[in-house]
Parts: structure tokens; C-alpha cells; sequence
């Protein structure tokens, strides 16, 4: 071998190994990628999760009781704010219910006691109580009140054969 097929040689060898170098940062990126997007991934996973338990949270369920008398399939739920306040202690407090969402109820004793309640039969009802000080400043919560049918157990059926 002559020096000039020796230094090719040695320039191909070159360039070859920065190929694969090139090719090893290419795969190491590919790989970081992947598992950034592993991680996002899981962090909206999460989140998504986060989110359904709040909601579960903000779901209160109610059984009608059960009284003997199915045409009184309905629950009283109350709602109730009563225990707000302004930390100012001075500062006129404002509230206001509106329904957002269900079959339409009548909130007694007005949508702007802080204290309401309302008949429901089995369904699902959604409320915004809206707060307001005396300088307009506002705070909303939400409240979904998920009404579960009365319940009624099976009667037992017991019965006999008798011969004479």
C-alpha cells in the first residue's frame, strides 16, 4: 500500500467515525426526545386524572329516602354558603345562586340568600354561587348535586306446595 491509498484510507476511516458519531448524537437526541415526550405524556396524563377527581369532588350524591311511597321520589338538598366571609370584616357581602345545569328547580328562600334549598327528584343539577364584596370584587365555586333514585329492595317471595 502507497501513501496516498494510506492516507485515504486513513481519511475514509475519518470520516467514517465522525459519521458515526454524528449518527450516535443523532440517536442519543432521538432517544432524549422520546422520553420528553414519555414525560409530557404522563404529566397530561396526570393532570387529566387531577381534573376528573375534582370534579368527582365537587359531585355530591344523594339517595332519596326510601319511604314506603313512590310518589314522593324526591330529596330536599340544601346548599350553603353561610360560612363565607370577608376578611375585612367591614365589606357588604353579596350572593347570588344560579342554576347552570339540570331539570329547573325553585331555590327557596331566593337565589340571593346565602342558604338556598330545593326539591330534586333522581338527576343531576348544577349550581355557580357567585360572591360579591362591597368593592366588586368576585368569587365563584360550583357545586353539581347528583340525585340517586330511591331505593327499594326486592320483597321476598315465599311459597309452598301442600298435599292432603
Amino acid at each position: 500500500m502507497n501513501n496516498r491509498t494510506a492516507v485515504l484510507f486513513l481519511i475514509l476511516c475519518v470520516a467514517a467515525l465522525l459519521g458515526l458519531i454524528e449518527l450516535e448524537k443523532v440517536f442519543q437526541e432521538e432517544k432524549e426526545a422520546k422520553k420528553s415526550r414519555q414525560i409530557a405524556e404522563i404529566k397530561k396524563q396526570k393532570e387529566e386524572e387531577k381534573k376528573v377527581s375534582e370534579l368527582e369532588n365537587k359531585i355530591f350524591k344523594v339517595r332519596i329516602k326510601h319511604d314506603g311511597r313512590p310518589e314522593t321520589n324526591t330529596a330536599t338538598i340544601i346548599l350553603d354558603a353561610g360560612g363565607s366571609y370577608d376578611p375585612n370584616k367591614v365589606d357588604k357581602l353579596i350572593f347570588e345562586w344560579k342554576q347552570t345545569g339540570g331539570k329547573t328547580v325553585y331555590l327557596e328562600p331566593n337565589p340571593s340568600s346565602p342558604r338556598v334549598a330545593f326539591n330534586a327528584g333522581p338527576g343531576e343539577y348544577a349550581f355557580e354561587i357567585t360572591l360579591t364584596d362591597g368593592y366588586g370584587e368576585i368569587i365563584k365555586d360550583t357545586k353539581i348535586v347528583h340525585v340517586l333514585k330511591e331505593s327499594n329492595e326486592l320483597p321476598v317471595l315465599e311459597t309452598r306446595v301442600l298435599a292432603k
